[in-house]
């Protein structure tokens, strides 16, 4: 079986190297395991509590959410502390075809680990049915890859691998999580298996919903068909050297990052009753088996949640992704400047006159005292500024006088100069 398992050493190593360990800690890892199986058990010790609800269902009338919504604003985390919460809180009413633009860089290390990972699956499972058969006996494997895709970059805070041999099944066959603590004084790993509590892995709403499997597993009749993001290979094989599979040339279909998706929304934790002050977002992916007619069939999905706190949201962008063009800038006024730096923030912009209009309520400064032109800096959210068009045929202007004027007494085609004129 060695053999088969060699390229996860490859793609062990390659997720190691991408990883980023902080200056204040000695990057070591500890596993926290209270019990006498190969894995930590859903008694062990206790996960994020979004994967750990408590044991009385929780109601609507338990939670104020208040808190959470005003966090998204604020950015204070002392405004959580003041509330209790049952379970993980997802905003709603996003579903946007596309994340921020500013997300793309850092999301980068995630994506790729995700696709590498789920290629390698691909891989397996595509080149012999009788991994199916052997999930248990490779556990072992399993565990090292959970671990491994949550150490490909440090914005990840969460993995999971789900395995699903019953095409009927709502629930898969195996959940296996690992988390990494980031407050512990040593980086800490948790390593669950929670196969017997899908469920109470997604709470009521507005904890995040199993659609991050569900998706893959049951797609839309128009995504019945073969996946967009996975293209298919020939493979040649070297029966000298494999035991399994037992042809020369075979087909196999792999992905890449177009195959990852994302939830509808981001979602604050809630651990120990109490909310985690960094919003996170779930990206996820699945992988393949064959069918007898070689053709490819869904075997499970991996996931990551990332932490996305110090990610801005620029409300000023144009397009589909999150909160794009929600500011509440005069579109025909006025022009909306983001602030960058502020991290998972709404409301973080500033809102500037365009050319042609001006603000009534700045204050000219003489050129000693410098430029105070809310026209030009603009007037920063909550506020908004109030922009009154130049006199006509003024293309820019600090007041409401006209642009030039005629001095008295001076020839005529001598050059005018600037009354009210920004120039």
């Amino acid at each position: 079986m060695a053999p088969v398992w060699l390229p996860f050493l490859l793609l062990l190593s390659s997720l190691l190297k991408a990883q980023e360990t902080p200056d204040s800690s000695p990057g070591v890892t500890v596993e926290a395991d209270n019990s006498t199986g190969p894995y930590v058990s859903t008694s062990g010790p206790s996960g994020p509590s979004g994967f750990v609800p408590p044991s009385d269902p929780p109601t609507v009338q338990e939670d104020d959410w208040t808190p959470a919504e005003s966090f998204l604003y604020s950015g204070d985390a002392s405004a959580l502390e003041v509330s209790r919460c049952s379970r993980a809180f997802s905003l709603s009413g996003q579903n946007a075809p596309s994340l921020p633009p500013s997300f793309s860089g850092p999301l980068r290390p995630a994506l790729g680990a995700l696709a590498n990972t789920a290629n390698f699956l691909n891989m397996i499972f595509q080149a012999s049915d009788l991994r199916e058969s052997t999930v248990q006996e490779d556990m072992e494997w399993y565990h090292a890859m959970v671990r491994a895709l949550l150490e490909a970059d440090m914005l990840i805070r969460r993995s999971l691998l789900t395995f699903d041999a019953d095409p009927t099944s709502p629930e898969p066959q195996l959940v296996l999580c690992a988390s990494r603590n980031p407050n512990a004084k040593v980086q800490t790993i948790i390593l669950q298996d929670l196969s017997r509590a899908w469920e109470k892995l997604h709470p009521p709403a507005p904890a995040p919903d199993d659609s991050w499997f569900r998706n893959f597993k049951f797609p839309e009749p128009s995504q019945q068909s073969q996946p967009m993001s996975l293209s298919k290979r020939v493979l040649l094989n070297d029966l000298s050297t494999l035991d399994t599979p037992k042809w020369r040339q075979g087909d196999s279909y792999v992905t890449n990052h177009s195959g990852v998706r994302w939830a509808d929304a981001p979602f604050l934790d809630c651990e120990d009753g109490l909310f985690v002050s960094d919003w996170m977002l779930t990206l996820s992916t699945a992988f393949y088996g064959l069918k007898p007619d070689l053709t490819p069939e869904f075997r499970g999905v991996i996931r990551v949640d990332v932490n996305i706190q110090d990610l801005d949201l620029d409300q000023c962008s144009e397009g589909d992704g999150w909160f794009s063009d929600s500011h509440q800038c005069n579109r025909t006024t006025m022009e909306c400047i983001a602030t960058p730096g502020q991290g998972f923030r709404l409301g973080q912009y500033c809102c500037r006159c365009r050319d042609g209009y001006y603000d009534p309520e700045t204050i000219p400064q003489d050129s000693d005292g410098g430029s105070m032109n809310s026209s030009i800096e603009g007037v920063c959210y909550p506020d908004l500024p109030v922009c009154l068009p130049c006199w006509p045929g003024c293309s820019s202007c600090r007041d409401g006088t006209p642009c030039w004027v005629q001095q008295g007494g001076v020839a005529a085609g001598r050059r005018a100069h600037p009354a009210g004129a920004a120039s």
